[in-house]
């Protein structure tokens, strides 16, 4: 046997899953944040070199347009969410080293949608752990097209030695 290759994924760092759900935000008002923290743990055997991070987001209509949304939503099928939840922070530690991870910072969830993030590069020993911190705000210029939105958002994780 050449050993187990392993990861999981946990909210408060003590229970590690592999497949969870992490955060929901709900009624965000435009310039508002919030923000989600989890963790990634090395379950195998050998040592993890790199963790990318893959958003596989679903824009959806929740429901019946507004009156107002109906006004300016030139796509009723489908959401826009996404392309208003701004990164504002974000940034991964493995004990007291903390990267920030600002060639993300700034950008809408929907600009970065199944895109490769590299949010590790390193040496993750086995039992070793991440801390993923992700700030979102509602763009102050979110208007009524987003109104009754809903963003799925899947992350993958996908680490390599």
């Amino acid at each position: 046997s050449t050993g187990d290759f392993d990861i999981g994924i946990s909210k408060d760092g003590e229970r590690f899953y592999d497949d969870y759900k992490l955060f929901s935000f709900d009624n965000l008002k435009p310039g508002e944040e919030r923000t989600a923290e989890f963790y990634i743990k090395n379950r195998g055997d050998y040592p993890v070199s790199s963790v990318v991070m893959v958003f596989n987001i679903t824009d959806t209509e929740n429901g019946a347009l507004s009156k107002a949304e109906a006004l300016v939503d030139k796509t009723p099928d489908t959401g826009e969410l996404s392309r208003y939840l701004i990164i504002t922070d974000f940034r991964v530690s493995q004990g007291d080293d903390e990267k920030v991870l600002s060639d993300y910072i700034g950008k809408s969830l929907g600009e970065l949608n199944m895109s490769e993030l590299q949010i590790f590069s390193g040496s993750l020993p086995k039992n070793g752990v991440l801390k993923v911190t992700l700030t979102v705000q509602l763009s102050p210029s979110a208007g009524n097209d987003c109104l009754t939105d809903t963003s799925k958002i899947n992350i993958m994780i996908i680490a390599s030695q």
